[in-house]
């Protein structure tokens, strides 16, 4: 539950904050888990995980701080490069539906989390930093989640997490990658859309 609730916590809440070339990587974590919890807090269709609003919030306030097409393209591997540019904004599509609609419903847990900004180790580069947290909820032991995120010229962008040792990209690589290969890349895409129009089936079951 808590790897849905952080994914959910990474697409789902922004600060406007968080956007300015001053802050830095560690304050734009520490806004987007501050922000998420208000935005449940006074918003119901939120807290009971209605998707469209869910999906309202991440349009509104989560497209500027994550990077998601360096976070798709990671996902997809080598074959983005060969992509279309109608690929390429297709794979966008379906996978950032993918997870919304894996995700979503783990939104009503957020406002019970708590999270510690741990101190960076070692040298950081300075355009390319991993952000360490730990998360913990209710009765459930705290579970150490990583932040991926660059700079650009729009200030931090997140683009991977890492919970419990496994990267989100990562994971969804070693998935996509034995799709591409026997199917290409619009054999992923319709894979993709597939899976997410039966999770939405059961969604509206």
């Amino acid at each position: 539950m808590l790897i849905k609730l952080l994914i959910t916590m990474l697409l789902g809440s922004v600060s406007q904050f968080a956007t300015a070339e001053t802050a830095k990587p560690e304050d734009v974590i520490s806004s987007i888990t501050q922000e998420i919890i208000n935005e449940i807090k006074s918003k119901p269709d939120l807290a009971s995980g209605n998707l469209g609003s869910v999906n309202q919030l991440v349009d509104k306030k989560v497209m500027p701080i994550l990077d998601f097409e360096k976070m798709t393209s990671l996902a997809v591997g080598k074959e983005w490069r060969s992509a279309t540019e109608s690929q390429k904004s297709n794979l966008m599509k379906v996978f950032r539906q993918l997870l919304l609609l894996t995700y979503s419903g783990s939104i009503k847990f957020a406002e019970q989390a708590k999270v510690q900004i741990l101190p960076p180790r070692g040298k950081q580069n300075g355009k390319n930093v991993v952000v360490k947290t730990r998360v913990s909820v209710p009765g459930r032991q705290a579970v150490p989640i990583n932040y991926r995120m660059k700079m650009t010229e729009d200030g931090w962008k997140i683009y991977d997490l890492n919970v419990l040792g496994l990267w989100l990209v990562e994971n969804y690589r070693v998935q996509f990658s034995q799709i591409v290969s026997s199917k290409g890349i619009d054999g992923l895409i319709k894979e993709i859309d597939d899976k997410n129009r039966n999770l939405m089936s059961k969604s509206n079951s």
